[in-house]
């Protein structure tokens, strides 16, 4: 078992590595909602679901991602290993940047892009690897301001990619974000490199099997939750729905991106204080529940306001979906927080109900011809994917063993 000693630790660390994590979380989002915004605003729907179907698409390329973020949270920075991680992770990008190139013209059939900007956009795939490990082995010390300014950052700089997109590069906006944030996402992998170079080693562990396991498939899944249902509807819907179901998305996932930095502050926290557990589960689901509440209320009475505000007036038709469509962004929260623990823990009984209920969410989503069946599918699955997890773990005993 490995603690963590110091003026704070237990409840007052938790609450103030949530706090720390929590601010930055808000403040990425202000910055988010900028850069939806702004894009909105200056595109329209129909640019709007181009650059949302490239994001995603880089999403795609990057599905191993949470697996190297959990795993480096799971490891630490260990003695004698850090070469190795760091070596990995960078020619997995390469790798899955020359797939990205192989795959470009297949793609950009399927989701009427350009096989350039597709390529041009997975350039920032070849450093994102190392940018995560990185940034695991700051949350795996808890070094929560630290991961919080560079949150900001990160988010800051995609805003000022797309102000310099829309204004000067006005012509090929497109193009010009693309490049940018290549640009950005170089400077952002060695600043956090830098700053992650000041994290103590810890000595190498020996992890169980169903750790790994775990960590490998909850990673995956979580990366799935984020993007699928879009890729869905720029494959399936018309230009100008798909474009409106991106913005509906970007509304939705705001949600499980602030229940995202609970559950990681609740996951350091069982390493470090694993008898604590289950105070920490708690303690992070009623906040969860907390902050779902708030964001479904809001959408509840103004769904219309906040659609104008967020996105402009072009995405005023999809606001009947918003509401369905974060309920089930509510449901995917509680997933992930009691997913995220059982990776702390390193169990299954939470992971195979996700998985199940992901695989059935992919499979049906495939065929939805309209975005209210898009929303509706996504709902049912969703939901029955939390109840499945919930009785799960409400059934399943858990070992007092240490989770190494």
């Amino acid at each position: 078992m490995e603690r963590t000693d110091g003026p704070l630790s237990g409840t007052r660390r938790f609450w103030t590595d949530n706090a720390a994590l929590g601010l930055a979380t808000v403040v990425a989002g202000l910055f988010n909602s900028a850069y939806s915004v702004l894009l909105a605003h200056a595109l329209g729907p129909n640019d709007y679901g181009r650059i949302g179907a490239l994001n995603n698409l880089v999403s795609l390329f990057l599905l191993p991602l949470p697996i190297v973020g959990l795993a480096a949270i799971r490891v630490g920075r260990q003695l004698g290993r850090q070469r190795f991680l760091v070596w990995s992770s960078l020619g997995l990008g390469v790798l899955i940047f020359v797939l990205a190139v192989v795959l470009s013209p297949m793609l950009a059939r399927q989701f009427g892009l350009s096989p350039a900007l597709i390529i041009l956009y997975a350039f920032s795939v070849i450093l994102n690897f190392g940018y995560a490990l990185y940034i695991g082995f700051l949350k795996r010390a808890r070094r929560y301001g630290v991961v919080g300014l560079l949150l900001v950052l990160a988010s800051a700089s995609a805003v000022l990619a797309v102000a310099v997109g829309v204004t000067l590069g006005h012509a090929h906006p497109l193009i010009w974000m693309g490049v940018l944030q290549g640009i950005f996402v170089v400077l952002m992998f060695f600043l956090t490199r830098w700053m992650a170079e000041s994290v103590p080693t810890l000595p190498p562990a020996h992890l169980r099997p169903e750790v790994v396991t775990t960590t490998l498939g909850v990673g995956t899944l979580q990366a799935l939750w984020g993007f699928s249902d879009v890729l869905a509807a720029k494959a399936n819907l018309s230009v100008t729905d798909a474009g409106l179901y991106t913005g509906l998305s970007t509304i939705g996932q705001a949600l499980p991106f602030f229940v995202g930095s609970l559950a990681t502050v609740m996951l350091t926290a069982v390493l470090d204080e694993p008898r604590r557990r289950r105070a920490f589960l708690t303690r992070t689901l009623l906040a969860t529940i907390g902050l779902s509440a708030l964001f479904i209320g809001v959408l509840l009475a103004f769904p219309v306001p906040v659609v104008r505000l967020a996105l402009g007036s072009a995405f005023v038709p999809m606001a009947p979906l918003v509401q369905r469509y974060s309920d089930a962004m509510a449901a995917m929260g509680l997933v992930l927080v009691l997913t995220t623990y059982g990776v702390a823990v390193g169990t299954y009984r939470t992971m195979v109900p996700a998985a199940l209920g992901t695989i059935f969410w992919l499979a049906w989503i495939v065929s939805a011809d309209s975005m209210t069946t898009l929303v509706n599918r996504t709902l049912v699955a969703m939901v029955a994917t939390f109840i499945g997890v919930a009785v799960a773990f409400i059934a399943g005993r858990e070992t007092t063993r240490s989770p190494h």
